[in-house]
């Protein structure tokens, strides 16, 4: 009786029993044996749908696959018409994607609900950028089919180290002992929005950088070929053109040497018990540190030496 008030009492709800009660069939299921089943496809939400579930569920609609791992796609429409012709009428709604994939045997996992595991992984992978990341385009299958039912959990390997743009990964079935089963592949694109220096106006090889020179926009590092340059160690130098309002790459600028080509240089050897000093001629630019080419200018001779200070190189 309690029952019958509780159905009475949902049926009185306007839209309640319609929104509520129906048959789901799922867009990817794996069956065992050589037909598949109304249960096999659907799930019940509601009283009148359990009913017909559990009077109905084990009633063959049509063959499974004919062997192990085979797959075969349905149509939704068809199969919900073939559902109401072998059941007949009365059915609660029946809720049928456009197409359901079924295998025969093994097990499937949803594809969808790794993307936020996933989204989690790439962003904490990408926080050394420093910058807003936002994960996209997740081009990997909505269903995963395994070949058998052993439990697994799903692992996520990145291809390689993740970068700005697109990322392959590699999303691994492993058991209870972290051996891998089966593995598939997929790809997402990452966005990663920081704001970076930009030229103020064109800059040409040579220029010297100045703070004056040097605005800030926010840009995709997604769509930079090279890191940006971090902002630091002005005054610099231009190593490569820069357009008015692109960003500036970390290899287009470079210390303001102290040593240019050509300077002479006085360049000194230090052994056990002598010093020599000779005039050597810079063959390159470098600062300080730097280890640049010189020519001995007595005896033609190029050697490698190490700049000390604007006026003097040591023999490394």
């Amino acid at each position: 009786m309690r029952l019958f008030v509780i159905l009475l009492m949902l049926l009185s709800i306007p839209g309640l029993a319609l929104s509520q009660d129906r048959l789901v069939v799922a867009e990817a299921v794996c069956v065992d044996g050589e037909a598949i089943a109304l249960r096999d496809l659907a799930r019940a939400e509601g009283l009148r749908a359990e009913a017909v579930l559990a009077g109905a569920g084990d009633t063959p609609l049509l063959a499974a696959p004919r062997f192990p791992g085979a797959r075969a796609n349905l149509s939704g429409p068809r199969l919900r018409e073939l559902i109401e012709q072998r059941l007949g009428p009365g059915l609660p709604p029946i809720a049928v994607p456009d197409q359901v994939q079924v295998q025969r045997g093994g097990q499937v996992v949803s594809g969808r609900s790794l993307i936020p595991g996933i989204d989690k992984i790439l962003t904490t992978a990408l926080a050394g950028y420093e910058g807003e990341v936002e994960i996209r385009e997740h081009r990997i299958a909505d269903y995963l089919f395994l070949k058998d039912k052993t439990p697994v959990q799903m692992r996520v390997v990145p291809v390689a180290t993740p970068a700005p743009g697109r990322i392959s990964l590699r999303l691994e079935a492993v058991d209870e002992g972290g051996r891998v089963l089966e593995s598939f592949t997929g790809t997402v694109f990452a966005d990663v929005w920081k704001t970076v220096p930009c030229a103020a106006r064109v800059l040409n090889r040579g220029d010297v950088l100045e703070a004056g020179l040097v605005g800030f926009a926010r840009k995709n590092l997604a769509y930079m070929a090279r890191p940006p340059w971090d902002g630091r160690g002005l005054p610099l130098r231009m190593t490569a053109a820069v357009g008015e309002g692109q960003a500036i790459s970390a290899d287009a600028v470079e210390p303001i040497p102290v040593v240019a080509k050509g300077q002479v240089l006085t360049l000194v050897y230090e052994g056990d018990s002598m010093k020599l000093t000779v005039p050597v001629e810079s063959l390159e630019d470098g600062g300080i540190g730097s280890t640049i080419k010189v020519r001995n200018m007595q005896s033609r001779r190029v050697v490698a030496a190490r700049i000390v200070d604007a006026e003097t190189a040591l023999v490394p």
